[in-house]
C-alpha cells in the first residue's frame, strides 16, 4: 500500500513475490507516474491498482504492507483494522527475518544518514557482509536476504518507520540518537509525539542492548531513562580516548560530531579493531548532498547540502562556515521556527530564496541581514545564485524546507542544482577556451 519515492515499495513487493506471496500493489498516483516502479517489478506476478485504493484489497486475512508515508489515521488503514487485516511494514518484515544478525539502528532529526553510512563504511573492513539499508532508500526486506550471524546490519530509521516498529526482543543490539529537533509536526502533531516516535527505537531492546546518546541534546535524558541496557553519552572525550586529531576526521563541523561518534562506537562494539578506526575514518568519502564541496564557477566554492529540509542544519552550517558565504534556500514550508536560521543569515554576503518557505524566511530576516532576492521557483533562484557567484565566495545550497512543492524528494531537487552548477561551470570553461583561442590568433 503506497510505493513511495525511493524504491522501497517496489523492492518489498519484489521480495514478497519472490517468496511466493500473492502481491497486489496499490497506489494513489496514476499508472503513468509509476513507470520506474513498474520497471522494477517487470516479469513478476504482481497485480496493479493505480489511481486509488479499493475496498476489496482489504479483505479479512490479507496482510497489508504499509508504506511509511501513509498516515496512521488513513481511512483505508481503519478499514483494514476493522476487517482484521494484519498491518505491517517493510522494516518490520525485514527485522523479523534477520533478528539473528548483529544490528545497529540509528535515528534522529539530522545526521542519521551520515551516521549509518559511516558505520557501514567502517564495518565493511570486517569479514562477512555489512548491509546498509532503511530510510536511505530501497527495501530493507530485500537487502537482508541471505544475511547470517557473522554479518552485520546497519539501519537508518525515520520517525515514520519507528512509530510503527515491531521487533523481536533484543533488537537492535545498538541504537543511536544523533539529535532531536522539532520536525514533521504535520505528521505527529506535537514535538512530544515526534520524540516518542523516535524513542520507540529503544522499546524492544533488552538489558544486553546499548543506547548511544548525544551528550547535550535536550532529548538525551528521556532516552537515558527509556534505555533498558547500557548507555554511552557521545562527547569529545571519546575522541581523546581514541587518540583522534581533527585531521583524522572525515568532516570538521562540530554539529556533525554525534553522528561520527555514534558510528565509531557502534563499529567498535560490533567488532572493528581500534587500530582500524583512524584509517577507516580518514577514508570515508561522505554522502552526496551532505555538506559536499563542488567546484564552483569563477574560482568559487559550492557546497551541496541539499539533504537539509529543516532550518536547523542550515543555521548550524552558516555558524561554522568562514569567509564570504552566499545562501540559497527555500521550498515547501513545514511551518517550523525560523528564528535561529534568520539570525544566522545576518552574516551572509547575499541570500537567494525560493518558494513559500523562502518567502516566509525573507519576511523573518532581521534588518541587519542582507536584502534577499526572492524567486517563485527553485530553478530561477539556483541559476541566479550560481551566475552571480564571485571568486573566493562560497555558495551554500541548503534548502531548509521540504521539496514536495516542485519535486518528488530532496534528492531530485539537489540533482537539478548539481546539473545547473555543472552547466554553468562548463560554459565558463568553454568561454575561457574561446578567449584563449582568440588571443592565440592575435
Amino acid at each position: 500500500m503506497g510505493l513511495g519515492s525511493f524504491g522501497g515499495g517496489s523492492g518489498v513487493a519484489r521480495a514478497l513475490a519472490r517468496r511466493g506471496a500473492r502481491v497486489t500493489v496499490t497506489d494513489l498516483r496514476p499508472l503513468e507516474q509509476l513507470a520506474e516502479a513498474r520497471a522494477d517489478l517487470e516479469g513478476l506476478d504482481v497485480r496493479w491498482e493505480a489511481g486509488g485504493h479499493r475496498e476489496e484489497f482489504f479483505a479479512p486475512g490479507t496482510t497489508v504492507v504499509v508504506n511509511p508515508a501513509v498516515p496512521q489515521e488513513s481511512p483505508w488503514l481503519a478499514l483494514a483494522r476493522r476487517n482484521g487485516c494484519e498491518l505491517t511494514t517493510d522494516v518490520n518484515l525485514a527485522i523479523a527475518a534477520s533478528a539473528h544478525v548483529p544490528s545497529f539502528a540509528v535515528t534522529g532529526t539530522h545526521g542519521k544518514s551520515t551516521c549509518a553510512a559511516l558505520a557501514a563504511h567502517l564495518l565493511s573492513a570486517l569479514p562477512g557482509r555489512t548491509v546498509l539499508a532503511g530510510n536511505l532508500g530501497g527495501s530493507l526486506l530485500e537487502r537482508v536476504e541471505g544475511l547470517g550471524a557473522a554479518d552485520r546490519l546497519v539501519v537508518e530509521m525515520s520517525s515514520f518507520q519507528t512509530e510503527t516498529l515491531q521487533a523481536p526482543r533484543g533488537w537492535p543490539r545498538i541504537a543511536a540518537l544523533t539529535c532531536l529537533r522539532e520536525d514533521h509536526l504535520d505528521r505527529h502533531g506535537t514535538r512530544e509525539a515526534y520524540a516518542a516516535a523516535k524513542r520507540r527505537l529503544l522499546e524492544f531492546q533488552d538489558e544486553r542492548g546499548l543506547a548511544l546518546i548525544p551528550e547535550s541534546d535536550p532529548e538525551s535524558a528521556a532516552w537515558a531513562g527509556a534505555a533498558r541496557g547500557e548507555v554511552i553519552r557521545l562527547g569529545p572525550a571519546l575522541l581523546k580516548e581514541w587518540n583522534l586529531a581533527p585531521h583524522d576526521l572525515p568532516f570538521p563541523e562540530p554539529f556533525r560530531m554525534p553522528s561520527l561518534l555514534a558510528a565509531a562506537v557502534a563499529a567498535l562494539r560490533l567488532g572493528l579493531p581500534l587500530a582500524a578506526l583512524k584509517p577507516g575514518l580518514r577514508a570515508f568519502p561522505g554522502l552526496p548532498h551532505r555538506m559536499e564541496r563542488l567546484a564552483g564557477p569563477a574560482g568559487s566554492v559550492v557546497v551541496d547540502n541539499g539533504v537539509a529540509t529543516h532550518p536547523e542544519p542550515t543555521a548550524a552550517a552558516l555558524r561554522h562556515m568562514p569567509g564570504h558565504v552566499v545562501l540559497l534556500a527555500g521550498g515547501k514550508d513545514k511551518m517550523l521556527a525560523l528564528d535561529s536560521l534568520a539570525d544566522a543569515c545576518c552574516d551572509c554576503t547575499r541570500i537567494y530564496l525560493f518558494g513559500e518557505g523562502g518567502a516566509r524566511l525573507a519576511a523573518s530576516l532581521p534588518a541587519r541581514a542582507p536584502t534577499p532576492r526572492c524567486f517563485q521557483g527553485s530553478r530561477a533562484a539556483m541559476r541566479a545564485a550560481l551566475e552571480d557567484l564571485q571568486p573566493r565566495e562560497t555558495l551554500l545550497f541548503s534548502p531548509s524546507f521540504a521539496s514536495f512543492d516542485e519535486y518528488r524528494n530532496f534528492r531530485d531537487r539537489a540533482l537539478v542544482f548539481r546539473d545547473l552548477c555543472a552547466e554553468i561551470r562548463v560554459r565558463e570553461i568553454q568561454r575561457g577556451v574561446a578567449s584563449a583561442d582568440q588571443e592565440t590568433r592575435r
